[in-house]
């Protein structure tokens, strides 16, 4: 059976990764691996609250999550984690890599709050560099919600935000979601607005070929177009 990673450095954030990758399981039917990796000399950490001792062991409160969450994986597969120890970036590429069945890596944007902050953040963006796999990053404060009823398809200049779309039809279609497309133009150069436009409207085309209504085709102008896009969004 395939499989969803999460890596879990029991912080809020990575807990949200792994309430959204239980969802996706369940859609999708896959097998579920919690990937925990101790940095060498590091801490371990405490993010899970108050019902955790702050002296647990990692293995124990992997335990925790699997018989915390575990009612919620409706999934006849197999929901179990990974414990690792060494360069955290390293230790996940090649679990990625090496695990064959492997089809999504679900990971949260920042760990522990002073102890480590960039346990996910730096690493989050090292795995996404270094796999072929797709990687789905939970913004840390995100407001979590199961539907996944409305999914904004981001378009800039680079070819790499159209290869997304087989990804992220894929996703569209898994939750029957509403779909915004949403250009994405940083440069007040005319010449790249007009082919800015021209990919957000290959990317509508290729939705409605794969039958999916796109709700608004946008276009977002500025600099300051990202923290708009989460606005919007």
């Amino acid at each position: 059976m395939s499989k969803i990673l999460v890596p879990i450095d029991f912080s809020e954030n990575s807990i949200l990764a792994l309430k959204t990758a239980i969802v996706i399981a369940n859609k999708l039917k896959t097998d579920l691996r919690m990937v925990h990796i101790e940095p060498v000399g590091g801490h371990y950490a405490t993010g899970l609250g108050d019902h955790i001792n702050i002296d647990e062991h990692p293995k124990d409160k992997l335990e925790s999550l699997l018989k915390e969450y575990g009612q919620q994986y409706a999934v006849n597969g197999r929901f179990d984690y990974y414990m690792g120890q060494g360069n955290v970036a390293e230790e996940l590429i090649n679990k990625v890599k090496y695990d064959n069945d492997v089809i999504l890596v679900v990971t949260g944007s920042h760990g522990v709050s002073g102890i480590s902050k960039s346990w996910i953040g730096g690493n989050a963006y090292k795995l996404i560099c270094n796999t072929t796999r797709p990687v789905l990053v939970i913004r840390e404060g995100m407001t979590y919600n199961n539907e996944f009823k409305n999914i904004a398809i981001p378009i800039n200049i680079s070819k790499s935000s159209r290869r997304k779309m087989p990804q992220a039809a894929g996703m569209v279609k898994l939750f029957n979601a509403q779909t915004t497309v949403i250009g994405m133009q940083t440069s007040s150069i005319l010449s790249i607005y007009y082919r800015i436009k021209t990919a957000v409207k290959q990317v509508v085309d290729y939705l409605h070929a794969n039958g999916i209504q796109v709700v608004s085709a946008i276009m977002l102008k500025g600099k300051d177009c990202i923290g708009r896009l989460f606005e919007t969004a």
